[in-house]
């Protein structure tokens, strides 16, 4: 069997375009390479751009933040402020009213002083009329607050309070009951008794043995005797005054003022 005849004039432009495919081969990895390393550096530059926007992004909020923390703290200096501005404004305003206050002062001890002389004589008078419960302890009372209407260290203020507190100690003794020990003259002799107070409606005494019962009489400004009658209801009474008896209704003898 016999083969063609190869025609190499044909032979020779497939040969150089093979040697050109062949020359032009190796230069290709290294545009990839140059061309991948582009890429990376694209890739690098876009990924710090997006660190610094992120970056930028997150100062912006903090910054954001900071605005509205600065804003809300003016609007509350505002409001503390203009608390302030009518604070001074009141504190003014009684500082005024004290130096005025200061600047007539003296005219106002002038006259509240023999004011409150007048209210310690009528409150003398009237403890000395009145029933002679705890007498030397209410007179005493009496002696204090004319002792301090006499000190210099004392202010006006601090006299007339004690004076009312003395006041109302005495219209404290109208609704109270109360039982306190003595010493009383009877039939010439001093005895050592048990009183009595029903408010101001009676004042009653019983010796320490029982024997003896009595009153006060705001008629005739004396001491008298009672009955056997009345013993077991003083008795009664001091106890309940002591508070070792339950309150109870008490049979005391009373006296009507004339014209009743």
């Amino acid at each position: 069997m016999r083969f063609p005849m190869c025609n190499h004039a044909m032979l020779r432009p497939v040969a150089a375009a093979v040697l050109m495919t062949a020359a032009a081969t190796p230069a290709f990895p290294d545009e990839l390479d140059s061309a991948r390393q582009l890429q990376e550096q694209i890739d690098e530059a876009g990924q710090q751009t997006q660190r610094r926007i992120d970056e930028l992004s997150e100062q912006a909020r903090a910054m954001l933040a900071e605005y509205r923390a600065a804003q809300e703290e003016a609007e509350s200096l505002a409001v503390y402020n203009d608390q302030l501005e009518r604070l001074v404004a009141s504190q003014s305003e009684e500082i005024t009213s004290i130096e005025e206050q200061l600047e007539t002062i003296d005219t106002t001890q002038q006259d509240f002083v023999p004011l409150m002389l007048r209210a310690l004589d009528a409150l003398e008078t009237f403890v000395e009329r009145d029933m002679p419960f705890l007498a030397d302890e209410r007179a005493a009372d009496i002696a204090d607050l004319r002792a301090v209407m006499d000190r210099a260290d004392v202010s006006t203020a601090e006299r007339f309070r004690q004076i009312m507190a003395t006041y109302q100690e005495e219209m404290d003794y109208g609704r109270t009951i109360e039982t306190y020990r003595g010493k009383l003259d009877l039939d010439g002799s001093e005895r050592s008794v048990r009183f009595l107070r029903i408010g101001r409606v009676a004042l009653l005494y019983q010796t320490l043995d029982g024997q003896a019962t009595g009153r006060w009489n705001p008629a005739t400004g004396s001491w008298e005797p009672l009955g056997n009658g009345y013993r077991a209801a003083v008795e009664h009474g001091l106890r309940v005054a002591s508070e070792q008896a339950p309150p109870d209704l008490l049979q005391v003898p009373l006296t009507v003022p004339e014209g009743l």
